[in-house]
């Protein structure tokens, strides 16, 4: 019993909504045309304007080009900017730490020349005589 009585409201329900809609649409007017009759008054082909020339179509586009190129320009150049700026930013850091491990590596150079070169001169010293330099 339960299952008719719920199916029965469902169908009320749906009969209700189907009666609202049926009464807020409108006819449709009279003298509406359908897919099968000619409307006249339509433009043709023939009503059309005549076809452009070669020096038009070229102007058109030369036209569309410049407009086309003005509206995305600003964001092609935003674009650029961005993907040079993240390469750029990379590099920068490539060429920071190259840079400094040569530095560390020539300031190591250095310090082993200048402590070879006083121990040199210590050990000549000491084969002297111990006489101070």
């Amino acid at each position: 019993m339960a299952d008719s009585d719920v199916l029965g409201k469902a169908d009320a329900l749906l009969q209700r909504h189907r009666a609202a809609r049926a009464a807020k649409s409108p006819d449709p007017p009279v003298d509406f045309p359908v897919l099968t009759e000619v409307v006249q008054g339509a433009p043709t082909a023939e009503a059309a304007s005549p076809p452009l020339s070669e020096a038009e179509l070229a102007q058109i586009e030369r036209d569309l080009r410049l407009e086309l190129l003005g509206l995305l320009g600003p964001e092609f150049e935003r674009l650029v900017e961005a993907k040079v700026h993240e390469r750029l930013g990379a590099k920068v850091d490539d060429v920071l730490t190259l840079t400094r491990k040569v530095l560390e590596a020539e300031v190591r150079a250095a310090v082993r020349e200048a402590v070879a070169q006083v121990i040199a001169e210590e050990v000549a010293r000491l084969q002297r005589g111990g006489e101070p330099g």
